[in-house]
């Protein structure tokens, strides 16, 4: 009924017009929206579907399908004209550059996709892409969190095989020790670019720093090298020499791990517990849980909504955007924050009662964070520690 009164109106008034008025674009569009209600994106949304339109997105994370259901859901009028489509991580800004302002049929509308820095160099710094962000939930939502707009947190943990009691972990650099080798299960990093930044994030200063004290920590001396510029540089050669890369996938590392060697390591995905049958399940710990690991105990990434340039439907993908950072839409049934691993930017949204889990506050400090900054002002320092990590991933 609100689709159809909407049309309505504004079939009258655009008979009421002496000439047709400009196309609207997206950008403006989504500038008009930060300020409106979620009733009015509604009705609007409604005339962008009358007029043919259908919201198409991508995700590099499978839990926006349900995310989707749940917004059809909640606004009923859009039933079937939501379309969600699974994307790899390497993939992601290839196909939307090779999609966005050519017509295709069926194109990406907006995206949920990970690694920040790719996301500004290759869509937002080009227009591309655009941002949006609701003003009102600026108070809710750190502002180093508006843009690029952060809809979920998502993190890498170190977990292991208990069937033979604790792997007694306490400190990062027994992790480099040659008893680890073959042992720890990570995605290739070059392939897997999260898991590249968390590696090039440890050698900012600040990581740096803690790591050296780690280290001093775990040796009983003072952290130097004639061999490495600091001691991260180091850390990263003695762990990625005891990586192993047999699966490619994170949920392969859950469920290999699982049912694995005694004594395995994995550094993966923690919502990948999920996908790990009942009776293995039990198989696994939480490094984090069982010591505070000194210096960290994994890595926390940022998935963004970005929306698409050539956009027919802005104002529902504005309104979805609005669903996904919502206490509705990100803690309702079967949504991402009834699942461990996932975390709101919304400040009012608290993780749920009964999860082996615990709030976003409680991993700073724990994990390594994604910084897009840091990263992205790198310039020629990316280069150098990207081919350090190249050279030892690919030997």
């Amino acid at each position: 009924m609100k689709c159809l009164l909407s049309l309505l109106l504004a079939l009258t008034l655009s008979a009421g017009l002496s000439a047709p008025a400009a196309a609207e674009s997206p950008e403006d569009a989504l500038a008009a929206a930060a300020g409106m209600s979620n009733e009015e994106l509604y009705a609007r949304a409604c005339d962008e579907m009358a007029a043919g339109a259908r919201l198409n997105f991508y995700s590099t994370t499978s839990f926006a399908e349900k995310a989707a259901d749940n917004f059809m859901a909640a606004y009923p009028e859009l039933k079937g004209r939501v379309r969600y489509a699974d994307i790899a991580d390497g993939e992601t800004y290839s196909t939307l550059t090779n999609e966005i302002g050519f017509g295709l049929a069926d194109s990406a509308d907006m995206a949920l996709v990970q690694n920040g820095p790719d996301l500004k160099v290759n869509l937002l710094d080009y227009g591309l892409s655009l941002n949006y962000f609701p003003d009102a939930l600026k108070r809710d939502v750190p502002e180093k969190y508006q843009n690029p707009t952060v809809v979920t947190f998502i993190n890498s943990l170190m977990i292991y095989n208990n069937r033979e009691g604790s792997v007694g972990v306490s400190n990062v650099w027994q992790l480099t020790e040659p008893e680890w080798k073959g042992r720890i299960f990570f995605k290739d990093p070059i392939t897997e670019t999260v898991n590249l930044n968390f590696l090039i994030m440890l050698t900012s200063p600040e990581w740096t720093e803690k790591l050296a004290a780690a280290y001093e920590a775990f040796y009983g001396k003072p952290w130097e090298s004639a061999e490495f510029e600091s001691a991260a540089y180091q850390w990263i050669d003695g762990f990625l020499k005891n990586v192993n890369y047999a699966y490619s996938s994170a949920t392969r590392i859950a469920t290999g791990l699982a049912s694995g060697r005694a004594g395995d390591m994995g550094l993966f995905v923690f919502s990948k517990l999920r996908k790990v049958n009942g009776e293995d399940w039990k198989n696994l710990s939480v490094l984090q849980f069982e010591n505070d690991v000194d210096c960290f105990s994994g890595f926390m990434y940022n998935v963004y909504a970005t929306v698409c340039s050539d956009t027919d439907c802005p104002y529902t993908c504005a309104l979805f955007i609005n669903y996904l950072l919502s206490r509705e839409g990100f803690a309702g049934e079967g949504s991402w924050n009834s699942n461990q691993g996932y975390y709101s930017p919304n400040t009012t949204i608290a993780k749920p009662e009964g999860l082996e889990d615990q709030a976003y506050m409680y991993w700073e400090g724990r994990l390594v964070f994604e910084d897009l900054e840091y990263i992205d002002g790198l310039g020629v320092e990316f280069g150098k520690a990207y081919s350090f990590i190249n050279a030892r991933v690919r030997k």
